[in-house]
């Protein structure tokens, strides 16, 4: 009698907490539960339990995501609609004056910051907010073998082959303690040019990414340090297609570390780990402004933020004919490494110069400006002996082209600099865009060859040194 008041009050308890059961016949006789109990009205009621408490979550859900989206609907709004009248401004401020001038270049394309974030001043840019970010990441779920990665690690090794860096032609460069000062300098000051030939060689050793290792005159420069083989974490992803070329421990200490802003492919944890304050010899991080608080975060005190047009000088102490100078200028790009921090710090391009004479140009990312290139030119001179322009990572071309330049691009890039010699970096790394991974590569060495220009516009191979002379 017990048990059947028992199982009788167990089964009106999940009725009511909306729990449908369905027992058999065997089950109804073993509970002593007469069928005519366990009637359709019940099974109904229950129904109309879960349909309710189905309601009831789904309203919550949505007053969520209204509370959530509709402030940043207009948020985007506001930003979009400043930055269009601020682009405007600044374009008719500029109509009647000479192109060449560097009033004009600052009136038009100074950064540009509305309600404490950085935007872009360019009228090619076009705004993503996260209703394109993360539709574009639904879409990438439904895509087959995403970038084309053969499943063989032979025919991935045919096809990316990866050297053991030798850094330079001369060990005697790689000295390990370049002792030198640094200091900002008035950015009208650093408008010289000089017209002389740079005799000096130029050695760059491409480690994946934009992360390329540079030696000019033994001054060693590491730009977009990425030496980890997960972009992210381990379990998260995503991991690099190719290997890493060289153990960090391996890799020479660098002189200068120049970060173009704070993406996870271009600046990683482990490399900040490793050439924090705690290293040896202590580098210098040439930083663009508002990432200076993230490396202080990450123990790391020896740094400089620039701004776009400002410069830095650096003087050395046994070697007073060697000044270089680390100019920041503007790139077409966003920043952030989570959703709090996107655009609190700059992006930008950075040049590097010797005695007036432009010797490395580091583009980290950036979409194509029609006037922007031509007008970096005309500030600090044509001819730069090595520029280092992003190729890949530019499909679907709706979704990256406001962010990343494709080849024909690059080509562009290099004629508007007049640069002597490119190497085309950022891509084979990682699978964060649609093309073939090889497609970059493949393009740009294509278009190169048939404008007759193969041997000064390639895509150099992870790890192997390339000497520029």
């Amino acid at each position: 009698m017990h048990i059947r008041k028992f199982n009788k009050w167990f089964l009106e308890m999940h009725k009511a907490l909306g729990v449908e059961w369905r027992l058999t016949r065997y089950g109804l006789n073993r509970f002593g539960y007469s069928a005519r109990n366990y009637s359709k009205k019940s099974v109904r009621s229950s129904s109309g339990v879960n349909d309710d408490s189905r309601n009831k979550m789904s309203k919550t859900w949505l007053k969520a995501l209204g509370i959530v989206l509709v402030p940043y609907t207009c948020y985007a709004l506001y930003i979009a609609l400043q930055t269009d009248m601020q682009i405007r401004a600044r374009r008719r401020k500029v109509e009647d004056e000479n192109s060449a001038d560097y009033n004009s270049t600052l009136k038009k394309y100074s950064h540009l910051k509305i309600l404490g974030v950085y935007e872009n001043p360019f009228n090619e840019y076009r705004m993503q907010t996260i209703y394109e970010f993360f539709f574009n990441r639904v879409v990438e779920l439904f895509q087959i073998n995403r970038g084309g990665i053969p499943r063989e690690e032979k025919a991935m090794e045919l096809l990316m082959p990866v050297h053991k860096p030798t850094w330079t032609d001369n060990a005697a460069q790689l000295v390990e303690d370049q002792q030198f000062t640094y200091s900002l300098l008035d950015p009208h000051s650093v408008a010289q040019k000089s017209n002389c030939k740079n005799t000096h060689a130029v050695h760059s050793t491409w480690l994946g990414q934009s992360c390329s290792y540079v030696v000019y005159r033994g001054v060693k420069i590491l730009t977009d340090p990425l030496v980890s083989s997960y972009l992210i974490h381990e379990t998260l992803g995503p991991k690099r297609i190719t290997k890493v070329p060289v153990p960090v421990e391996d890799i020479p200490t660098p002189d200068v570390i120049i970060v173009s802003h704070n993406h996870p492919d271009h600046l990683d944890h482990n490399s900040m780990k490793y050439w924090d304050d705690s290293s040896p010899n202590q580098p210098l991080w040439v930083v663009p402004k508002g990432l200076g608080g993230f490396l202080e975060d990450n123990n790391i005190t020896r740094y400089i933020e620039l701004s776009w047009w400002e410069a830095c000088k650096l003087n050395f102490k046994y070697e007073s004919d060697k000044n270089l100078e680390i100019v920041c200028t503007p790139a077409m790009h966003w920043s952030g490494r989570g959703i709090w921090d996107t655009n609190r710090s700059l992006w930008a391009s950075f040049l590097v110069r010797d005695k007036g004479m432009p010797v490395i140009f580091h583009a980290g990312d950036t979409g194509y400006v029609s006037d922007l290139f031509v007008r970096i030119k005309q500030r600090f001179g044509a001819g730069v002996k090595l520029a280092l322009l992003p190729c890949g990572q530019y499909c679907p071309e709706w979704h990256q082209r406001p962010r990343h330049i494709n080849p024909e691009e690059a080509l562009k890039v290099m004629k508007d600099l007049e640069a002597q010699n490119v190497l085309g970096v950022h891509w084979g790394t990682f699978i964060l865009s649609g093309e073939y991974f090889r497609e970059p590569k493949e393009k740009l060495e294509l278009l190169a060859e048939v404008k007759g220009i193969k041997d000064r516009c390639y895509c150099p191979e992870l790890g192997k040194t390339v000497t520029i002379i």
